[in-house]
Parts: C-alpha cells; sequence; structure tokens
C-alpha cells in the first residue's frame, strides 16, 4: 500500500488531494479555509461521496450563503450575541460575517493558509497548512497563528490536528470547532444517528444557550433520524466521545479528541447531510463562558479530532 498527494490550482487558491489508490480513498482539502471540501470512499463497485462540500466552480461567493460547509470556526464558534463581548474591561463588537443579529462561525473561516509540508508513504499522506491572522478585525485584535495538519491513515481513518498560538502581549479569548456535513449517499431518514452526552444545551429562540443543561437520551442507541431536526449542542460523555452515523451499507465514526467535549448537531432542510461538529466550548461562550479557553501570551492549544468510516458486510 502506499499514498500519494497532489496539488493543483483551484482559482485564487489550491487543492491538495490526499490518495490512497488501491483503497479508492481521495481526500480533497483547499488552502482557503484549510477545510476538508470531498472524501471520496469505495463502496463495493461505487464511490460513495462522505462529505457535502462547496462548489467553487462560480469562486468563494456562495460560501457563507451555503452553511460554512466544513468551515474552520476560531476564535469563535456558531453565535456571538451581537457580535459583542467584554474582554480585558473593554466591550468589542466585531466586524465580521453576521445571520441576523449575531456574529457567526469566526474570523478566520476564510482565511488563506501557507502549505507548510506535505509527506506521504507506505502507511499514510498528510499536509500541514498555517496561517498567521494579524488582527485585521477591530473586534478581535489580538494576533494569533492556526496550524492545521490533515492526515489521511490507513484503515480509512482521517485525523484533524490544529494548533493555535497567540502571538500577542496580552490574554486572548478562545474557542475552536470545525463544520463539516457529513452524508452517505442515501437520504438522512435512512440513517440511524447514536453519541453518549452528559445533557443538552437549553437554547433561547436566537439558539442562544440560557445556561441550563437538560437530559436528553434520544441517541443513547442506535436511531433513525427519520425528519428529526436538528439544531443542538450536547455535552459528551468524556468516556465516550464517539458520534456514528450509520446506514445499512456503511457507518461514519467522529470521534472527539483533545479540547473538544462539546458536540452540535445541525440537519439542514433538503435533508441530504447532517453537520457534525466538534466544539470546544458551547455556542456565545464569549459571554457566557461555557467552555470558553483562555490563551496566554506566546502560549498555544492543540485541539485534535478524528473521522473514520467503515463498510457493512
Amino acid at each position: 500500500m502506499s499514498f500519494e498527494i497532489q496539488v493543483a490550482p483551484l482559482l485564487d487558491f489550491e487543492k491538495l488531494s490526499l490518495i490512497d489508490a488501491e483503497n479508492g480513498i481521495r481526500v480533497e482539502i483547499t488552502t482557503k479555509g484549510a477545510l476538508l471540501n470531498s472524501w471520496q470512499v469505495q463502496n463495493k463497485a461505487a464511490k460513495i461521496q462522505l462529505i457535502d462540500g462547496n462548489d467553487f466552480s462560480n469562486g468563494w461567493l456562495a460560501f457563507e450563503s451555503a452553511g460554512f460547509k466544513s468551515a474552520k470556526m476560531a476564535p469563535f464558534a456558531c453565535r456571538l450575541e451581537n457580535g459583542n463581548y467584554t474582554h480585558l474591561g473593554k466591550t468589542w463588537r466585531l466586524d465580521q460575517y453576521y445571520l441576523g443579529k449575531h456574529a457567526i462561525h469566526g474570523i478566520v473561516y476564510n482565511a488563506l493558509y501557507s502549505i507548510e509540508s506535505t509527506q506521504s508513504d507506505a502507511q499514510g499522506a498528510f499536509v500541514v497548512l498555517k496561517h498567521h491572522y494579524h488582527g485585521h478585525d477591530k473586534g478581535y485584535p489580538f494576533p494569533f497563528s492556526v496550524q492545521i495538519k490533515w492526515h489521511l491513515h490507513s484503515n480509512n481513518l482521517l485525523t484533524v490536528e490544529t494548533i493555535i498560538t497567540n502571538h500577542g502581549e496580552e490574554v486572548i479569548p478562545l474557542m475552536d470547532g470545525w463544520h463539516p456535513y457529513f452524508t452517505l449517499g442515501t437520504s438522512l431518514n435512512e440513517c440511524c444517528l447514536s453519541f453518549q452526552n452528559k445533557g443538552k444545551i437549553e437554547f433561547n429562540e436566537a439558539l442562544l444557550p440560557t445556561g441550563n443543561i437538560v437530559e436528553d437520551k434520544t441517541f443513547d442507541h442506535p436511531k433513525k433520524l427519520n425528519t428529526t431536526e436538528l439544531d443542538h449542542c450536547f455535552v459528551l460523555d468524556p468516556n465516550h466521545q464517539e458520534c456514528t452515523l450509520e446506514n445499512e451499507q456503511m457507518k461514519l465514526v467522529v470521534c472527539a479528541g483533545l479540547n473538544y467535549p462539546y458536540l452540535q448537531l445541525y440537519t439542514p432542510p433538503h435533508r441530504k447531510s447532517i453537520a457534525i461538529e466538534n466544539l470546544s466550548g458551547v455556542p456565545n461562550c464569549f459571554n457566557n463562558k461555557m467552555g470558553l479557553l483562555v490563551l496566554k501570551p506566546h502560549e498555544n492549544l492543540v485541539f485534535k479530532t478524528s473521522y473514520q468510516y467503515f463498510l457493512k458486510s
């Protein structure tokens, strides 16, 4: 078995392909956003796409309106109430993207990353990407860098590691997360979902946490989604951090790793995919402090998660 890496231009950025040719696996990462835009696998005679990705044929302009597919969310994720928060005794207001009244999904989801290194051998292939944020948003004027390593392993395993480093002289508030949409090639209604949790974060009508955590055992065991609609955040059981999506042919296991204790789930109206989002904190954590991290000057934090699929006999 041998792996390979291909790099090709894509508009004003690049596409990197991590390839396991022997097993028919191809993972595509873009240098804009450092996002996972495609994960094609072989299922018997058919090719299956596991990622509901972005169509960049007409550029990046539709990325936000199409649902921030696969976005890296930092230094905050999901909603930040009215785009405001208080830090170092001062109230800040973010400039970047708003959905209605609230800022969403951070400020580096559309950042351009440099290719720091690539490597492929008989065991796998990986790429390391890096972006330096210099504080262009007046609501978050704190410089930091994001380094992301995407690694395709044998056994149908894909891992991603994020290292965020504070390059300023002040402590900074931080939250990190991913926003991938997964599909198993069938309607979401035909899929089962399961994960273990310690409670569901209660949201108000604006999808902002109220501060309460309520019991929810709906998905303790595989449950067919049918027409279930989800836009919820859960506290993962630290002893069981896997979230499994499966149908009759295959299953996908999303395993939260280091510093991702929360799981956000979202089902779009088209019912073709589901967003399974590993988060370090809950939505609006800059204000409610639920999972908020504070990074000291020149300190870094590491975040890891993994995705693995299995064919059923």
